[in-house]
């Protein structure tokens, strides 16, 4: 299945043309300068929330609630998103379950880290966004947490250089035994966090009735364990191998998403988790271009960033987005329009800013034509680059400093 999806649509980006986007509207000059002007304000905004935070000040109720609209006025007058994908964006709910989660997490492991925290925390939130789209009340299932967790743990046992290439080596084939279902002792404080995660996931789906969320954990591992070769062997692979993993990476990541969400999943339903992870994927590839290039992991475009221009193949992946979406039909759940047109809107920002940011990877006409769709000159956008971060857009960064606050409870209260 999971080859027959990465072929698909492999296919699918083969055939996407390199013509311009489409966007609905072009912003005057007096439009940018008034719109940099609401993000200084609300930058500023963030800053004094942040400070009382970091001084370990009492932040109410009230003070949250306020810095929440303060942030919706901002998405609204600077962003334009609409009061409709507002709503959506800012419902109680969202704002509960990831204070919930934040408790749990800190109930879990106490020495987590909040960076830790927030990363886990944005996969919940994708996972929230299928439930929304499956029809499934949005909440923080077992497996849900177990597997927005997993991945901290694992990441940061694979970048730490104090541990050595057959120790990694090693744990990956311990951690793909143990998601196989062979039941392992932990060797060490990390292991012995990710095997019960594990096994909570296992609590909530039975090996023998929903064998396809196992095996959706597998496929991922291996996407993961096969994208290695993005480094080991980048000199070597062709673009199309490049592209073909880079798809598989990202597909089975939203596939597994949507498993853990649901148990079971139909057939329509599973080819667009697998293209919306794999969509997700190039756009994080487009965003990390530069420091792609600079660590030898060769992606689809830091392969040939730098030595041509990106121009064609960001238009492409514009128009594999289109695609991807198209095939949303095969959900039921409510406000699917709506989740398109807030998936489409936050889509266009992104590849907006990825292009802002890394300058010399496109060519100066079609910058300056990108520039005019901007809500923001892409100066201004490089000035406050560390506002500017993949996936931490100003709504997470409103809800980071939120679970942020919630995160120095005393979870034993």
């Amino acid at each position: 299945m999971i080859r027959s999806y990465t072929e698909k649509y492999a296919e699918i980006w083969e055939g996407c043309p390199k013509q311009l986007p489409v966007f609905s509207k072009k912003y005057s000059r007096s439009e940018k300068l008034q719109k940099e002007q609401t993000l200084d304000q609300f930058l500023k905004t963030i800053k004094s929330f942040r400070k009382d935070r970091i001084n370990h000040q009492s932040i109410s109720e009230a003070k949250q609630r306020l810095f929440l609209q303060n942030t919706r006025a901002f998405l609204c007058n600077g962003l334009d998103f609409t009061n409709d994908q507002l709503e959506l964006m800012f419902s109680d709910d969202m704002v509960n379950i990831t204070r919930s989660f934040v408790r749990q997490a800190k109930a879990f492991d106490s020495e987590l880290s909040f960076s830790d925290i927030f990363q886990a925390c944005r996969n919940m939130w994708i996972m929230n966004g299928l439930q929304l789209i499956l029809g499934i009340p949005m909440r923080v299932t077992p497996s849900i947490f177990a597997y927005s967790m997993l991945y901290p743990y694992t990441d940061n046992l694979i970048d730490d250089p104090q541990i050595t290439i057959l120790e990694k080596l090693a744990f990956s084939q311990r951690f793909r035994s143990r998601l196989s279902g062979v039941n392992l002792n932990p060797e060490n404080k990390t292991e012995h966090a990710i095997f019960r995660l594990v096994e909570m996931i296992e609590t909530e789906y039975s090996r023998t009735d929903f064998p396809e969320v196992f095996k959706s954990l597998l496929d991922i591992h291996d996407a993961q364990t096969a994208s290695m070769k993005l480094i080991q062997l980048s000199d070597s692979l062709s673009e199309q191998e490049t592209l073909k993993i880079c798809l598989a990476k990202g597909g089975t990541s939203v596939l597994a998403d949507g498993y853990l969400v649901a148990g079971n999943l139909t057939a329509g339903q599973k080819y667009f988790l697998y293209g919306y992870g794999a969509y997700l994927q190039l756009l994080d590839d487009i965003q990390d271009v530069q420091e792609d290039f600079n660590a030898g992991l060769m992606t689809v475009f830091s392969k040939s960033a730098f030595h041509q221009f990106l121009d064609d193949k960001l238009n492409k992946t514009y128009w594999f987005g289109d695609e991807v979406m198209k095939s949303l039909d095969s959900f039921d759940g409510q406000n699917i329009d709506l989740f398109k047109s807030l998936m489409r809107r936050s889509m266009d920002l992104f590849i907006t800013e990825a292009i802002a940011q890394n300058p010399a990877a496109y060519s100066a006409l079609y910058s300056a034509e990108f520039e005019s769709y901007s809500p923001f000159y892409f100066s201004y956008i490089r000035k406050r680059k560390e506002q500017f971060t993949p996936y931490n857009g100003f709504l997470l960064t409103a809800i980071e400093e939120i679970a942020f606050s919630e995160s120095m409870v005393d979870v034993s209260l």
